[in-house]
């Protein structure tokens, strides 16, 4: 916990903005499946702990923003 405190905090110091929803944008498809199917099908612990592996600056406002973002494309197409 301590060393991921402290890159979160350097991220936050460093200016950078992050932007959940571009990361996502950026990922290769497979991840995107592997994302949508552990939301859709395993559930939400499954897709908050594939977040937290593959962005460790996010948080679980991060999180809540892509889950409301994936299930609204969801439903739309």
């Amino acid at each position: 916990m301590l060393m991921k405190s402290s890159l979160r905090d350097v991220i936050e110091a460093s200016g950078g903005s992050f932007s959940i929803i571009e990361e996502f944008s950026e990922l290769s498809p497979r991840r995107k499946v592997l994302l949508c199917d552990h939301l859709f099908t395993e559930g939400r612990q499954a897709f908050y702990n594939t977040i937290e592996l593959l962005w460790p600056q996010s948080n679980d406002d991060d999180a809540l923003e892509l889950e409301k973002f994936l299930y609204s494309m969801k439903y739309t197409f």
